[in-house]
Order: C-alpha cells, then sequence, then structure tokens
C-alpha cells in the first residue's frame, strides 16, 4: 500500500472520529501522549525504531534476555516459537534481535505464548472463521491467527493504531484484501457483504456495523485497563451484541490500573451471566494481569462467570493500589503538579526524561 495515501486515511480518520462527541472518550490519558507524535510516512516506516509510534503499544525493550527465550521454548519448542516469528522487521524496530533467521522482541514472544495456549485449548478443535480484535496495537497478536489459520481479522482500535496495524500487516500479507476507513466512509456503514469479502477490516470504534454480522472470537489484551468503565461496558454491549452463540472472548487484563481517576478491575468487567470459563489464571510472566478465556454459552449448569470474577476479585487484591491514588484531593494536585512542570520545563522534556527513568525502571526490574 502506498504510505502517503495510509497517511491520507489517517487523517480523515482522525478527524472524522474526533469530531465526535461521543468519541471524545475514546482517548484515555495513556492516548493522550499520541497528540505530540508525528504521523509521517517516514515515521510510520519506522514506528517501532525507539518507539517512534509504538511506544505505549508494544512491550519491546532493550533488556531482553535469552532466558526469557528458553522459558519460553521449555513450554512450548523452540520450533513452534521460531515457525512463528518474523523474518521481517517491519517498523524497524532497533531492539529485535535477528536470530536463527528471523528477529523476536519480548512482546512476540508473549504473543506467541498466548496464541500456543489458545491453539492447544480451542483451535484444534474449533475452527474459528474470524477475530475481532479490540484495541489490537499494531496487529502483533492477530498476525499469528492469519499466519496459522488464515482467520479473517476485524481490528477495532484508534486511527493512530489503525495506521500502523493497516502497516504492519500489509507489509506481512500484502495479498489480503484490506477494507479501511475510507471504504467505510462511502456509505458510512460496515455491511455484512463488505465484512465477508474482505480478509482484513480495520476501522475505528462506534462505526455502523450491520447486526448480521457475528464474531467467532473476540480478543482484547491489555487496552480495556486503559478505558473508563463506560467505555468498557459499549464495548461489552457490542460484545454481547455480536457474538455467535457459542463465540469465544479472551480477556488479557490488569486486576487494577486507575486511568481515569478510579479503579478499573478486571473483576469489574460488565459480563452478563451467559458465558462459562475456559481458563482463568494469572498471565505467564506478568502476574500483575490476568488471563480469562471464556466461551458464550446459555445453559445455566455450564455458566460459571460470576463467580470466577469473585474468584479474580480474591486473587487480585494484593495489586490493588493504595486510595490515596484515586483520592480527590490527591488526583487534583497530581494534576496541578503535572500542569507546573510544564509550564516550568515544557512537554518534550518532560516526555525525554519519563521516557529515560522508564528505562532505567525496565533495566532495574530485569536485575536478578
Amino acid at each position: 500500500m502506498d504510505k502517503k495515501k495510509l497517511i491520507e486515511i489517517y487523517n480523515d480518520a482522525s478527524k472524522y472520529f474526533y469530531a465526535r462527541k461521543n468519541n471524545t472518550l475514546q482517548k484515555s490519558k495513556h492516548w493522550e501522549k499520541y497528540d505530540l507524535r508525528e504521523f509521517t510516512s517516514d515515521n510510520l516506516i519506522n514506528f517501532r525504531n525507539d518507539g517512534k509510534l509504538s511506544r505505549g503499544l508494544d512491550d519491546q525493550n532493550d533488556t531482553f534476555t535469552f532466558k526469557f527465550y528458553s522459558e519460553i521454548i521449555n513450554k512450548t519448542s523452540e520450533m513452534y516459537v521460531l515457525n512463528n516469528l518474523t523474518k521481517k522487521n517491519v517498523g524497524n524496530s532497533n531492539v529485535m534481535i535477528p536470530y536463527k533467521d528471523v528477529f523476536m522482541d519480548y512482546n512476540k514472544l508473549i504473543h506467541i505464548y498466548w496464541f500456543w495456549i489458545i491453539e492447544n485449548k480451542i483451535l484444534k478443535d474449533i475452527k474459528i472463521k474470524n477475530i475481532c480484535e479490540i484495541g489490537g496495537g499494531f496487529g502483533s497478536f492477530s498476525e499469528l491467527f492469519i499466519k496459522n489459520f488464515n482467520t479473517k481479522i476485524f481490528l477495532i482500535d484508534l486511527p493512530e493504531a489503525n495506521l500502523m496495524s493497516t502497516y504492519y500487516l500489509n507489509e506481512l500479507f500484502p495479498q489480503k484484501k484490506f477494507y479501511l476507513f475510507d471504504d467505510y466512509k462511502k456509505n458510512e456503514f460496515l455491511s455484512k457483504l463488505d465484512f465477508d469479502k474482505n480478509d482484513v477490516i480495520i476501522l475505528p470504534p462506534n462505526c455502523n456495523i450491520d447486526t448480521k454480522i457475528k464474531i467467532d472470537f473476540f480478543i482484547n489484551t491489555r487496552s480495556m485497563m486503559e478505558m473508563n468503565f463506560d467505555i468498557i461496558q459499549s464495548y461489552f454491549d457490542f460484545i454481547h451484541q455480536h457474538s455467535i452463540k457459542d463465540g469465544l472472548f479472551l480477556n488479557i487484563n490488569r486486576y487494577e490500573k486507575i486511568p481515569a481517576g478510579y479503579p478499573i478491575r478486571i473483576s469489574e468487567y460488565p459480563y452478563d451471566k451467559n458465558w462459562k470459563v475456559l481458563i482463568s489464571e494469572p498471565s505467564f510472566n506478568q502476574n500483575w494481569i490476568h488471563f480469562l478465556l471464556t466461551q458464550r454459552s446459555f445453559e445455566k449448569d455450564k455458566t460459571n462467570i460470576l463467580e470466577e470474577l469473585e474468584n479474580i476479585k480474591i486473587i487480585g487484591r494484593k495489586f490493588y493500589a493504595p486510595r490515596i491514588e484515586y483520592n480527590t484531593t490527591f488526583l487534583i494536585f497530581k494534576k496541578m503538579l503535572k500542569k507546573m512542570l510544564k509550564i516550568t520545563f515544557g512537554v518534550k522534556p518532560l516526555n525525554y526524561i519519563g521516557n529515560y527513568i522508564f528505562k532505567i525502571g525496565k533495566r532495574l526490574k530485569n536485575l536478578k
């Protein structure tokens, strides 16, 4: 795809999306940092280089160790991991490690391990024709479903992420037929016909979508925890409406995060009662995050999601922040302090300092 054309589509989608009042809450505090990034053709080609555009969307870092790689291959196999790593450094990451004809980093290895769990639990027995990933970042996880099972992918995310995922997936799968915002804008409606005849559909939230479209497998990994509760509710309404009768939902999110002045907890996500739990456990190598795989069911003796959410609450309590973190007075003070620092030092220097401290923290975390 022509890079300039992708930038044009992004600009159009961004203008359209953020002009609508009901979309203003979609951009959480986590995403406000993207207002300072330049979405140019050059930056798109290099979107993973030093985190130019992708910072906050993936876990790539320069503290990767082969100890972690060995842990992953001991759980799966080296052949499995190598077969699922890419031979192309899309986005020109400067911390990807070339190894045995492929590139790897922490972010991809985590995705491969998640995929291995799902493949062994579900995909060997159930044919998944389509997947809808909500908040899928630049498409790294969805890539594994296309590569291994030729699955139709529907990505819903903010325009900034959609630009990167379109570029990333098109570089890896140029033969696939893409449906993007410029296609949607023709009728401002995603029809069942358009859904069926395309391989990769990438749209911002709150688009008009045909109620006839049904999804086999919904996925959200580490992004609902960045949203406020009203947005999470709207996505759950969407999942409940568009799931097939025995559809799947993979939910991997923090036990608690405070993105909007109050705690967002996975144990309080608004599941209806019609889900049975297939896997529920702390996520590998990230025990502050929970891995929850469920399947739609309307048989009362098989549904157990509400009981399991209570269990998750008990597991997650040790990760809950002190109440001061979402105390109104503390939040006002924190907001005033940030404003004063911005006025005194400027936004760019503060971002630079913050990124530097973040890198130091990553290094300290990996010291044994």
